[in-house]
């Protein structure tokens, strides 16, 4: 009788056992393949939504967008779908079409654009092109580029920005911008109230600076007018001038905090008056407790003497 119940109890724990052993083996087996599964998902490319259809003018510059994430170790390979041989393996061109480049910037670790530029697109540059991801796969993302005959009509524009509002004896800051049709302007010119300013001008002379400059080789030009110091008489009109005789203006106040009681203060400086304020009202509320207690020691030494 006890040897079949020893027998009995063998037998179970064995079977226990292997069914102990086989769940576990199950699990790790259905675990490895959800990490497989998981790893193989996020590792897959995929293009991000960009402009699948992108028009021009003859002339311009066409900028196809390719936006990827998850790309690893793939290439990217630019095509028009039109055409066997591929324009761009990777960052390296392809073609013999000096116009033709690609504009490649990592976004974040795992995302990166591939766009496609094409400098002076003409008509026969119009067509579909394919963003191919080379890999076991093929991954490929379409761009139709549509070009206009005519030339994109362009305007000359001129824009005036700085500080409308100035404290007295704060600096008066402007900026000019000028673009041309075809070329930039060649100089611009400052006027105050109608007149031209000159550097040498005695209210002028030795607290004003204009600084010109290209930002680019085009169509731009730029005029700071940079006035230290402004005092009540440089309240007023300002006028910007390009040689193609465009022309811009801005009313600038100065604001003396004696007479309006107005004073623009930087970012924070409220904040820091609110908390002196505090400040000393805790210093004051700390000193009448402190009185208070030295009266109650006074008239405490007085009753026991």
């Amino acid at each position: 009788m006890t040897i079949g119940w020893c027998k009995h109890v063998r037998r179970a724990t064995i079977a226990t056992t292997v069914v102990s052993v086989w769940i576990v083996t199950f699990i790790a087996v259905c675990a490895e393949n959800v990490t497989s599964a998981i790893t193989t998902r996020q590792t897959i490319p995929r293009f991000l939504r960009t402009p699948t259809n992108v028009t021009v003018h003859r002339g311009e510059l066409a900028e196809l967008m390719c936006h990827i994430q998850n790309l690893g170790p793939r290439m990217v390979v630019w095509r028009k779908a039109s055409e066997e041989n591929p324009l761009t393996l990777g960052t390296a061109t392809f073609t013999p079409a000096t116009e033709i480049s690609i504009n490649q910037v990592d976004i974040s670790p795992g995302e990166s654009k591939w766009n496609l530029l094409i400098k002076n697109v003409q008509p026969k540059h119009a067509g579909v092109y394919e963003c191919q991801i080379s890999s076991t796969g093929i991954y490929t993302h379409y761009v139709a580029l549509n070009v206009l005959k005519s030339p994109a009509v362009r305007k000359p524009q001129l824009t005036i920005t700085g500080t409308q509002y100035v404290n007295q004896y704060n600096d008066i800051h402007l900026v000019c911008n000028a673009t041309g049709v075809d070329r930039a302007p060649e100089d611009v010119d400052w006027f105050f109230n109608g007149n031209r300013i000159h550097t040498s001008h005695p209210h002028w002379y030795g607290r004003i600076e204009i600084v010109k400059h290209r930002p680019l080789p085009g169509r731009s030009y730029i005029s700071e007018l940079i006035i230290h110091l402004s005092t009540m008489e440089d309240q007023g009109n300002y006028v910007c001038r390009s040689s193609d005789l465009n022309v811009n203006s801005m009313n600038v106040h100065i604001l003396n905090d004696k007479e309006t009681g107005i004073k623009i203060r930087a970012p924070g400086e409220e904040s820091g008056m609110m908390k002196t304020e505090d400040t000393g009202k805790s210093k004051a509320a700390m000193a009448d407790i402190s009185l208070t207690f030295t009266l109650i020691n006074v008239f405490m030494l007085t009753a026991l003497t």
